[in-house]
């Protein structure tokens, strides 16, 4: 990694001779790619670091330090200090270093820890669902129904979805019976 092409195309936009002293310029890049590589928040990019001793080796720390860099806040100021210009110049770095990577045919990618849209069965999504597909078959088929039941089953669907909450139990109780008829 070329940390000295940083070094001097950031150095600009620094006056070490007023106010407090500005953190490290390697730091605050390592942060950046860090927290685009792995897809992080701010808060949690600078969380992990504080964990993570890969992350600090590659900041250029040489010892381990349980404490956070900096605070998130001041990712946010270095980006608008740097401006699109930096952001841009730390992302074609990232892919030259990167870039023979990035030129294979195929990914090899694990998902056992990747986070995964499921919401699982439960009774009153299965009846909504049945009633669902129910009006679609009757649709298909061209028949005239009595009453769909949009909104009621809207209503229902908010009364179930509270049920946790200590006022809501009952009406998540009526709403349930109301669903299975």
């Amino acid at each position: 990694m070329n940390w000295q092409l940083f070094e001097e195309s950031f150095r600009k936009h620094y006056r070490e001779d007023f106010g407090r002293p500005p953190k490290p310029i390697r730091l605050m890049v390592a942060l950046l790619m860090l927290k685009h590589i792995r897809n992080l928040s701010d808060e949690s990019v600078v969380e992990r670091w504080a964990e993570n001793g890969y992350y600090q080796y590659f900041s250029g720390e040489h010892v381990f330090t349980a404490k956070a860099p900096c605070e998130a806040s001041e990712l946010v100021h270095f980006r608008n200090r740097i401006g699109a210009e930096g952001v841009e110049l730390i992302l074609k770095e990232s892919i030259r270093i990167n870039g023979k990577g990035g030129k294979e045919d195929k990914a090899s990618i694990d998902t056992t820890v990747q986070e995964k849209n499921i919401t699982y069965p439960t009774d009153s999504k299965l009846h909504r669902k049945i009633i669902k597909k129910c009006i679609g078959i009757a649709d298909k088929e061209e028949l005239e129904l009595r009453q769909r039941y949009p909104r009621t089953l809207k209503k229902l669907g908010i009364d179930q979805r509270f049920r946790n909450h200590p006022k809501n139990g009952a009406n998540a109780r009526k709403a349930d019976k109301k669903v299975k008829r």
